[in-house]
């Protein structure tokens, strides 16, 4: 029997990834309910145009999500210069940009800024210049880790997220009618606008019974201010974080 059969699962990540894990819900019976409380949008282009001119200059671009891939090649308008070598966090950004028609040449052992930054560094002289494309709410381990090393690195914001209002009604009727076993959050973003709409509601109340699962030990750092318990999957993937849920369902 499917693990999930019957249960309801909140999906909060933004509306343009949420279909794929809506379909790792389904393919465990679950029921998928998605509520996007992430609003993201690419900056204008004007940002982009100093970097079109210098971007043959960089020994590195580094990636640290899909997101980051998809809005700074669709602002760039161009390809990536063959010299210049590509670095993501995890395996799905490095999917993205295999996708897209570049290889990776490298990734971290496990997918996390900390790890990264501390196996990346390793690849290093010191003398690189590097290009870091990411969002308004990107961490700042990279960069402080890489500047220890004293390497040149340009910080680039490709898009921004924001917390969707729109969907905070949708949000409160969900959670109030008791429908919602399992909630998810795919980023620290996610953590803080699930707060941030339910605001001055009985929310903790109404979450009694749901299982919290984040993907990994970032967005679980930020759910634990606020939820008792949470669950997170070894590996950091869509896929892992659905099967989490199904476990801890079983043994429930």
């Amino acid at each position: 029997m499917d693990a999930l059969a019957g249960k309801t699962v909140l999906i909060t990540r933004a509306q343009h990834q949420a279909k794929q894990m809506s379909a790792a819900v389904k393919k465990e019976g679950g029921i998928p309910l998605e509520i996007p409380l992430l609003h993201i949008e690419g900056v204008s282009q004007k940002e982009f145009q100093g970097v079109l001119q210098q971007l043959h200059t960089y020994d590195w671009v580094i990636f640290t999500s899909k997101n980051g891939v998809g809005f700074f090649l669709d602002g760039l308008c161009q390809k990536i210069p063959p010299n210049v070598r590509i670095a993501a966090v995890g395996v799905k950004t490095g999917q993205e940009l295999e996708k897209r028609g570049y290889e990776v040449h490298f990734i971290p052992t496990a997918f996390v800024a900390e790890t990264f930054a501390e196996e990346f560094v390793r690849e290093l002289s010191g003398k690189e210049h590097i290009l870091f494309p990411k969002g308004n709410l990107a961490r700042d381990v990279i960069p402080i880790k890489l500047r220890e090393l004293g390497v040149f690195l340009e910080e680039l914001v490709v898009y921004e997220t924001k917390t969707n209002d729109k969907k905070q009604q949708d949000l409160i009727s969900a959670l109030e009618s008791g429908k919602v076993d399992a909630i998810t959050f795919t980023s620290p973003s996610t953590v803080t606008s699930f707060v941030t709409l339910l605001e001055g509601t009985n929310w903790r109340e109404w979450i009694k019974k749901c299982t919290i699962a984040c993907i990994g030990p970032i967005t679980e750092q930020e759910a634990m201010r606020y939820f008792a318990d949470v669950i997170v999957p070894k590996e950091y993937t869509i896929e892992a974080l659905i099967q989490c849920i199904s476990k801890y369902n079983q043994n429930a």
